[in-house]
Parts: C-alpha cells; structure tokens; sequence
C-alpha cells in the first residue's frame, strides 16, 4: 500500500507544527484554553511518531538513472574506470577542439621557433641598447669638448680682432 506524498508530507508539517506550538506554550508558561503546553507537547510528538511508524510501510523512491545525465557512469561501477572514463573523454574533446582549431604539431614546432628567436631578438636588442646608450655617451662628451673649443676659438678670434682693429686704427693715422 502506497500512500501518496502529498498526504505525507502535510503530515509532517502539521505534526511539528503542533510539536512547535506545544514547545513554546511550555517554556512560555502559557495555556490555550483548556490545553497546557504540556498537552500540546504530547500531542504534537505522539503525532510525529504516529507519522514515522506510517512512512515504515512507505515504497521507497526510485534512484534516478544517473547515466542518462554523467554518460561515463554507464556499464561501470568502480570508481577508477569512471576517473578513467571521464578522462579519455575530456582526452577527446581536447583533441577535438584542437583539430577543429588545426593546431597540429608543425604549429606547435614553429610557435616554439618563433619564440625563441623573439627571444634572441630581444636579448639582441638589449645588447644594441647598451652599445647604443654607450654612442650616446661618447657622443655628448665630445659635444661637450666641442663647446669648449668653440668657445675658445671665439675667444681668439675676438682677441685678433682688437689686434687687427688697432693694427688698422695705426695706418690709418699715419
């Protein structure tokens, strides 16, 4: 005899709430009318444990078939050819995804290629900065030189322009 779920299920609500009721009115030192927390205690558990004896007799449900939602469940029970299974499938999913992408190994081969001769470039290129940044210090030191000499040359070609301008002041009084 099955008895429907429905059925069940108000039963157990009904029955702790009566236990609930019953619990307060005894900590709460209340009565309801005739009946004392201690009553409705009583009956609420009576009740529940009536609800439990009954559900004994209960058919219990059936397990849903798991495989039909985790297919690497079907035919096998130990845990290791699940672990196995779920495995090769992600394998091939994995294979599949890269097929589909056409990432083969001669792209592998030449991606690796390609980064170690970026890699080279950019130790190459660390090399030129520094024998650059040492141009660039060579360079402003003989600007620097440069600078003095100008304004050494300047200098000179002031001082024989006064000889000159009184070289010339001479003859031109005689």
């Amino acid at each position: 005899m099955a008895i429907p779920k429905k059925f069940m299920n108000m039963a157990y609500g009904l029955g702790a709430a009566v236990v609930i009721i019953g619990a307060l009115m005894k900590i709460i030192h209340k009565d309801l009318g005739p009946l004392t927390g201690n009553d409705l205690l009583t009956i609420g558990l009576v009740t529940e444990a009536l609800i439990f004896a009954l559900s004994a007799f209960d058919t219990p449900d059936e397990d849903p078939d798991w495989a039909l939602v985790y297919p690497e469940l079907v035919g096998g029970s130990g845990t290791a050819d699940k672990k196995e299974s779920a495995q090769g499938l992600l394998s091939k999913k994995l294979d599949g995804i890269l097929k589909e992408a056409k990432v083969d190994a001669n792209l592998v081969v030449s991606l690796n290629k390609s980064i170690k001769d970026m890699e080279a470039s950019a130790k190459a290129g660390a090399d030129s900065a520094d024998s650059l940044a040492k141009v660039n210090k060579e360079f402003a030191g003989n600007a620097e030189k440069l600078t003095k000499q100008m304004a050494s040359l300047a200098d000179n070609l002031e001082s024989l322009n006064n000889v000159y301008g009184g070289v010339l002041g001479a003859m031109n009084k005689k």
